[in-house]
């Protein structure tokens, strides 16, 4: 074989060698993919932006929404991915075209934007904020918190009073002297009115059965005041409980540190003050009621619904008569005898701790 006939077969040998291996590294990473790094692909977000200008308590439509892609790294909680979220809202301020969206832009009202407390911007309009007292025994021992829904049992005192005087029963009694026309005197132009004092209280008169005499009865003590309670609102927003922070107020630190004999200073946790009113969103009328009760001395106690409880329930008021009635409660009867309180306990009945 020539010389020149041996180099072509080698270089076609060769050639076909590069062919099979670019052959099979081709097809390695087409059919197993390939090895070498490749460059990820970042998701993207759309977010809602401002299509058009929006003025102060515009309404938000559909319309002048318009969006724009992000990275999803760049994307916060507070941007706008549903629109549902504020369509029909209304703007609390100026925001520019192209501008991104975030929910804390819309409010539910329009007006939001005006100056004033932030409590008021929890009240909804028609309904109104009142504060009633309160203590650990009528506030569910303070386990009731700002946004909680609540009943009102109101308790108020009856009492009879003198229609005329406007003052309690009974009256006084009093001897009044010295009026009128005496025969063959002059007329008598003054008059003088004695009266018992506390000792004269107004009785009535009654037959004695036993010896046939009329007695005059006189009260032995004041007039008892008649109880009842009756539950007057029901499912009552809670909008604060204590005191609103007054305006530059600082609050208060809830520790101390005392000195101990290392040197080394230690938190002492001082009691928080305890609230003793309770902020309500009620309707103007219950308002009104409210504030009567509490200048009429009622008592107020809360009870604490489930937060998904919207139900009404009847109530009758509860009366002494209630109670006897419908709880079977018997009048004792009026026996020649009574159980003797035990003063002292003799030292022998009382149980002692087992040992450990």
């Amino acid at each position: 074989m020539k010389r020149g006939s041996r180099v072509l077969l080698f270089l076609v040998v060769v050639i076909v060698i590069l062919i099979a291996v670019a052959f099979v590294v081709l097809g390695r990473g087409t059919l197993f993919g390939s090895t070498g790094a490749v460059t990820p692909v970042t998701p993207s977000v759309s977010i809602y932006t401002a299509g058009q200008p929006i003025n102060v308590d515009d309404q938000i439509k559909q319309e002048s929404l318009s969006t724009l892609q992000l990275p999803q790294k760049d994307v916060t909680e507070k941007m706008i991915t549903d629109p549902q979220k504020i369509i029909n809202k209304y703007a609390v301020i100026k925001i520019e075209q192209g501008f991104p969206l975030t929910i804390d832009m819309f409010s539910d009202r329009p007006g939001m934007n005006q100056p004033g407390s932030e409590a008021a911007r929890v009240v909804s309009p028609g309904l109104v904020a009142i504060s009633i007292p309160i203590s650990r025994l009528s506030a569910v021992a303070y386990g009731i918190r700002d946004g909680d829904r609540i009943n009102i049992i109101a308790t108020t005192k009856f009492v009879d009073v003198d229609a005329t005087f406007q003052s309690k029963l009974p009256n006084l009694t009093a001897k009044v002297t010295g009026t009128g026309f005496v025969p063959d005197t002059l007329p008598v132009l003054s008059a003088s009115i004695t009266s018992g004092g506390a000792g004269s209280e107004q009785g009535r008169a009654e037959l004695d059965p036993t010896i046939n005499q009329a007695l005059y009865l006189v009260p032995s003590e004041a007039q008892r005041p008649r109880l009842v309670s009756q539950m007057i609102l029901q499912d009552i927003q809670v909008l604060h409980v204590g005191d609103f922070d007054l305006p530059g107020q600082v609050t208060q630190d809830t520790t101390t540190t005392t000195q101990p004999a290392n040197g080394q200073p230690v938190p002492t946790a001082v009691p928080a003050k305890l609230p003793d009113v309770i902020t309500l969103i009620v309707t103007p009328q219950d308002a009104v009621a409210l504030t009567y009760l509490m200048y009429s001395d009622a008592k107020f106690t809360l009870t604490l619904r489930a937060p998904d409880d919207s139900s009404r329930v009847e109530t009758e008021a509860a009366t002494l008569q209630y109670l006897l009635s419908q709880y079977a409660i018997p009048v004792p009867a009026k026996l020649p005898y009574v159980m003797q309180n035990l003063d002292v306990i003799e030292p022998s009945l009382v149980p002692t701790k087992a040992a450990p």
